[in-house]
């Protein structure tokens, strides 16, 4: 993964001192329903900007991802696909994670939702990388989506075209060029060429 500049952990209002104070998931929820126009993630209690808007090809592959996706989980599967949906994979301090595109394998269970969000981590947490990513923090995004519960964190980049499956045991399938990118053990019957993932 190329090395790029990282995300900035913006300062908390302060209450009633100088300490900057942790902000908890409710909180965070209530700042993203208010639209302040800019995208955050929650970690370890700081709020951290996201890249406020995505380059076209991240737009197109992260789409592609959907769809396909979409379409073998209306013809395989039970559960659902989702975009760009907060996923609350750690507590106390906080931790709200939102993949380019998560996959539950099993349909939304509201009873045990957060305030509408995913409790937990979705079964696959898929990540386009943007130039703004550096490889630790999609290490460390990955190491949050596993000890939430994932089974597996694709990572995905656009520039060289490849597409890394990340499992829960420490393993790595890399896929690109003419690979079709399949994994039978979580999605039975899904192959998919990686040239209509990046291709035109």
């Amino acid at each position: 993964m190329p090395a790029t500049n990282t995300g900035k952990a913006t300062d908390r209002p302060r209450i009633g001192g100088d300490a900057p104070q942790v902000m908890t998931a409710e909180e965070y929820v209530t700042l993203s329903d208010q639209g302040s126009g800019c995208a955050y993630e929650l970690v370890r209690g700081a709020l951290v900007v996201r890249d406020p808007g995505v380059s076209w090809i991240h737009s197109c592959v992260q789409g592609k991802l959907y769809r396909y996706l979409d379409e073998w989980m209306e013809k395989f599967g039970h559960g659902e696909v989702g975009v760009e949906v907060d996923c609350l994979v750690g507590e106390d301090p906080d931790t709200v994670r939102i993949p380019d595109v998560a996959v539950l394998l099993q349909p939304f269970d509201t009873e045990n939702a957060f305030l509408g969000r995913v409790r937990g981590a979705p079964d696959i947490a898929i990540e386009v990388l943007s130039p703004s990513n550096s490889p630790q923090e999609m290490r460390d995004k990955t190491s949050d989506y596993f000890n939430a519960g994932a089974l597996r964190v694709w990572i995905v980049d656009p520039e060289a075209c490849t597409i890394f499956i990340h499992k829960a045991d420490g393993t790595t399938t890399r896929f690109s060029g003419t690979d079709r990118l399949e994994d039978p053990e979580v999605l039975p019957g899904f192959a998919l060429e990686m040239q209509k993932v990046f291709g035109a």
